[in-house]
């Protein structure tokens, strides 16, 4: 994020997947539209997810389309394991930005 930036997180738990898909895409869309108006960078935190498939992924990538659209930058902080796994081996790691909790890159290691 960017300095002199103020930040607004979301937290998800739980599953990321196509049973979850429609609840989440509205808590992300939900989050997208309340915070429109605002000059703040946005942040997903990831700790809680416990299993991520591609419609998660394309939540994800959706949010980050979106996020882009409004003019503001969308990074995923915290990132769980699984979060790390799925993205590293759908090669979407640059394009999605995982961070840890200290702001840098995460690597799954």
């Amino acid at each position: 994020m960017s300095a002199g930036t103020s930040v607004r997180s979301l937290s998800l738990a739980g599953e990321l997947t196509i049973q979850t898909a429609v609840e989440e895409k509205g808590a992300l869309l939900g989050f997208l539209d309340q915070t429109a108006g605002e000059h703040a960078d946005l942040e997903l935190d990831l700790a809680d997810v416990t299993e991520l498939d591609t419609a998660g992924v394309q939540l994800l990538l959706m949010a980050k389309r979106e996020a882009r659209a409004q003019g503001r930058r969308l990074s995923l902080s915290r990132p769980s394991h699984c979060v790390v796994e799925v993205l590293r081996i759908a090669h979407l790691t640059t394009e999605l930005e995982p961070v840890s909790r200290q702001g840098t890159e995460e690597t799954g290691q």
